[in-house]
Order: C-alpha cells, then sequence, then structure tokens
C-alpha cells in the first residue's frame, strides 16, 4: 500500500473518531445513544491502533529487504 494512502487512511479515521467525540455535544442526551457512540469511538480507536501496528510491520519488513 503506497504511503500516501496510509497516511490517508489514518486521517481518515482519525477524523471520524473526532466527529464521534464532538457529537456529545450536539447529540440527543439518551444514555442509549452515548452508549452507541462510546462503542464507535472504541471501535475506531482500535483501528487506529491496528493500521498504526500494520504501517510499522510493512517498514520494518521493507527496512530488512533493503539492508
Amino acid at each position: 500500500m503506497p504511503e500516501e494512502e496510509r497516511i490517508s487512511d489514518q486521517e481518515r479515521l482519525r477524523a471520524k473518531l473526532r466527529q464521534l467525540i464532538l457529537m456529545r455535544e450536539t447529540g440527543p442526551k439518551r444514555a442509549a445513544w452515548h452508549t452507541a457512540r462510546a462503542r464507535l469511538i472504541w471501535r475506531l480507536h482500535a483501528e487506529i491502533q491496528q493500521q498504526a501496528q500494520a504501517d510499522a510491520t510493512e517498514q520494518t519488513a521493507y527496512e530488512a529487504t533493503h539492508e
């Protein structure tokens, strides 16, 4: 995967995460809505971590083959 595409994927996920966090101010005040929102936040957070780990693994593999 090209580096530009990886960066855009991470930035897209971060933008979604920021949007969900900000929705607290404008969303309904029901507990169920906030519970669903919190689950989405944690899921996006996990996706960002997985993407970062995949990028680090790919970078390490690239460095190992080009030494």
